[in-house]
């Protein structure tokens, strides 16, 4: 393309020097003429004058004409000035003829200094240098059989090439399927792993939340965060953006690389058209003659067909080009491949100069290279008319693209990504075949690691630690298995099963913070530092300072109730009864402790006029049921069915114990309110132990304080004693030995009843 430009820019300038050398030439040689003729023109004129004045002389003497005889020597200098003229002038005749031979006929000459109207000019059409050119200068090279042969293949394998790229390009394999189909493609990635358990991070995230937003982590589903990074930075989206901006740096830009490729063609049609219409005003006739080396004299029909035909060839795999051109790059969705891509399609559109440049046979390539141009007249109508086709024809050209590619390409990025990141995506599911459900877990959100370490998960925190800090086996926060079956016990044991086992209720910070050792420190000392990071104390904290999570909702709260038990209440009568259960981090033993502690109060209702500190706990537990029921079961405690239920805590919290007779189950668990959940809270019959009936009921259910069965031994007797009833512990002096599990126990037997209601001070 450079090439041909340049040819046209050299012609024009050689025109316009050729103009001005034959214009001066001229000028000059009628000034040389003139100055030569001078002398004798003035020699001319004088013997002109002689023989007007003598021929005066005669008359006046009137000379009889027979007396005179004709002057001789005036006739010879006549004749001789006529010769001298005539020879003058048919120099200066030669002399022009001779400089119209070298410069071009004199008709041609005169059309090109003033003959054409004044409102068209000649635009000089340059023969490019491609193999396209060399039907014109066939059988004219004086080149050897073997050089046209490796001519003739040369202009055929550059035409194949182009048609091969042309192929290749609008191949499926090569563009591939519509961008369109990638809206299926998200959705089924979307419902299928990305919200799949098994692929959560330690920091329990969903691989859906980590691909959104660009985890350089992954080693899954990396093509899809690939695709989502080429999707933001073609339409210039931040990571949680879903709506497309006025500037689109991907659009844009491809709109750019196809109008750049859309101009590379529009040149190559002009090429073929101006090159086929400079051939036809060459004459025609039977043979192709030369007038000169490089010019035409005329061109035989047979030529002109072929090379009409080549042109026009050229004209179609152009077009082609540029449908195939303009789908490639409309379909490139990569906003740093656009330009390389652009520039690519540009190196196979002149495939045919390289292949002229670098392989056709040198004596053709200056055949070729001296073809002279041929004028072309340009009119002031044309040029006007074409600036408008052009226009049309670029608009045209854009318009096409950004309707039927750019525009639903754009539109389609949006879709996949809205389909990829759009909606909830801190949530996994796992498919329970024994059961025929689907199990589903709420993840955590992404925290930035240069945030607040409480915000960093734990497991995260605890491998961090681990592996920079702390040496192999031991530490802190992770609690390492002796072998294969105690780390998988380790990992699957629930808290339930923890602590229904744990026989320890004390507070932790005793033995971590004190200078005292323990025996225990080593088999706590995970649970102890876990939940010190969980209340923002990564080195350790007091009970003091984790009391806040006593009574949290928050499934992290419940390793601070198990390793500050005692600071939590879990082992108190009239304690927050919200979450005060084995399985949500209160032991057993802490349990225990509370039961022997219930046999030393009275079957009473809490009065909440006389004791205003119970008063506000019991205020909070109903102030944290309906969070804590919303939060976990999911109910809506505004629903048509439950619409009563805000009115009864409210009455509840106001009116104490008295309100558990309105409404004695629990709405959400089904369950009544005395025996509590075992999911939610620990039974209000502690509270409330005369509305609850416990006082009244023949056999005291397991809920009941000790105390309401009165002056009597224990109808269930522990299985883990010595002994198996109370006669055995009478005979066995236990009475005397443990005077408060005698009164607990064995009231009767060992006549304990006035130890009972007084606190736990045995008399």
């Amino acid at each position: 393309m450079a090439t041909g430009l340049s040819a046209v820019k050299l012609e024009k300038a050689i025109m316009n020097l050729e103009a001005r050398l034959r214009e001066e030439f001229r000028k000059d040689l009628v000034r040389q003429v003139a100055k030569q003729m001078q002398p004798y023109a003035q020699q001319m004129k004088a013997l002109r004058s002689q023989v007007t004045g003598l021929s005066s002389s005669v008359e006046s003497k009137s000379i009889p004409c027979h007396s005179v005889e004709p002057n001789a020597g005036n006739e010879a200098d006549e004749e001789v000035v006529r010769e001298v003229a005539q020879a003058a002038m048919e120099h200066h005749q030669a002399t022009i003829e001779s400089l119209d031979d070298e410069l071009g006929k004199p008709g041609e000459e005169k059309r090109s200094l003033g003959s054409l109207p004044g409102d068209v000019v000649e635009e000089p059409v340059a023969f490019l240098e491609t193999a396209w050119n060399l039907v014109l200068v066939l059988g004219h090279t004086d080149s050897g059989q073997l050089d046209l042969a490796i001519a003739c293949f040369l202009w055929l394998a550059s035409g194949l090439m182009q048609i091969s790229f042309f192929l290749i390009l609008l191949s499926e394999d090569f563009l591939g399927e519509p961008f369109g189909k990638q809206v299926e493609v998200a959705k089924a990635w979307r419902e299928s792993i990305a919200h799949d358990f098994k692929h959560m991070d330690l920091g329990d995230e969903s691989l859906v939340s980590r691909v959104c937003r660009g985890d350089g982590t992954l080693i899954l589903s990396t093509p899809q965060m690939q695709m989502l990074d080429q999707i933001n930075a073609f339409i210039g989206l931040g990571k949680a953006d879903f709506e497309a901006p006025y500037f689109q740096p991907g659009v844009l830009l491809c709109m750019m690389c196809i109008l750049l490729w859309c101009l590379y063609l529009l040149n190559e049609f002009r090429q073929v058209v101006f090159s086929l219409e400079a051939v036809s005003q060459l004459p025609r006739g039977p043979r192709t003659q030369w007038r000169r080396r490089g010019s035409f004299q005329t061109i035989s029909y047979g030529r002109f067909a072929i090379y009409c035909f080549m042109r026009l060839s050229r004209f179609m795999i152009a077009v082609g080009l540029l449908y195939a051109g303009v789908q490639w790059l409309a379909g490139t969705i990569s906003i740093t491949e656009l330009i390389l891509n652009a520039v690519a399609l540009s190196a196979v559109l002149q495939i045919d100069e390289m292949v002229f440049a670098a392989l056709m046979p040198k004596k053709i390539q200056i055949c070729i290279q001296d073809l002279e141009a041929i004028k072309v007249p340009y009119s002031k109508g044309r040029s006007q008319a074409e600036s408008i086709m052009l226009l049309v024809g670029i608009t045209c050209l854009m318009l096409w693209p950004w309707m039927y590619n750019v525009g639903p390409l754009s539109w389609d990025m949006i879709e996949v990504k809205r389909q990829y990141c759009g909606g909830t995506q801190n949530f996994v599911v796992a498919d329970n075949q024994l059961q025929g459900i689907t199990a589903g877990l709420v993840t955590s959100e992404y925290a930035d690691q240069s945030d607040h370490l409480n915000q960093t998960s734990l497991i995260r925190f605890a491998v961090r630690r681990h592996i920079w800090q702390e040496p192999l086996g031991t530490s802190n926060y992770i609690r390492f298995g002796k072998d294969r079956a105690d780390f998988v016990s380790a990992k699957e044991i629930s808290m339930y099963h923890r602590n229904v086992h744990d026989s320890l209720c004390i507070d932790f910070d005793e033995i971590f913070l004190g200078n005292a050792t323990h025996e225990i420190q080593e088999f706590y000392r995970p649970y102890f530092y876990s939940a010190s990071f969980e209340a923002g104390f990564p080195d350790g904290a007091s009970c003091a300072e984790m009391a806040h999570l006593c009574s949290s909702l928050e499934p992290s709260a419940r390793l601070v109730r198990h390793v500050c038990p005692r600071t939590c209440g879990c082992h108190l009568q009239h304690a927050n009864p919200m979450l005060k259960l084995v399985g949500e981090g209160c032991s057993s033993a802490c349990f225990t402790e509370r039961d022997t502690a219930m046999r030393f109060t009275a079957c009473e209702d809490v009065d909440f006029e006389e004791s205003p500190h119970l008063r506000e706990e019991w205020e909070v537990f109903w102030d944290s049921y309906r969070p804590l029921v919303e939060q976990r079961v999911g109910v809506n405690l505004s629903s048509p069915s439950l619409s009563f239920l805000p009115d009864f805590l409210a009455h509840v919290k106001k009116v104490g114990c008295p309100g558990l007779g309105i409404v004695t189950m629990d709405p959400v668990t089904r369950s009544p309110w005395c025996s509590g959940s075992s999911l939610f809270y620990a039974p209000l019959a502690a509270w409330c132990p005369q509305t609850c009936g416990c006082h009244t009921s023949a056999t005291l259910t397991e809920w009941c304080p000790r105390s309401c069965e009165g002056c009597k031994d224990t109808a269930i007797f522990p299985t883990n004693l010595p002994v198996s009833d109370c006669a055995q512990a009478h005979q066995l002096g236990l009475c005397e030995a443990l005077p408060v599990q005698a009164a607990v126990l064995c009231a009767a037997t060992c006549d304990a009843c006035s130890a009972l209601y007084n606190n736990g001070t045995i008399v």
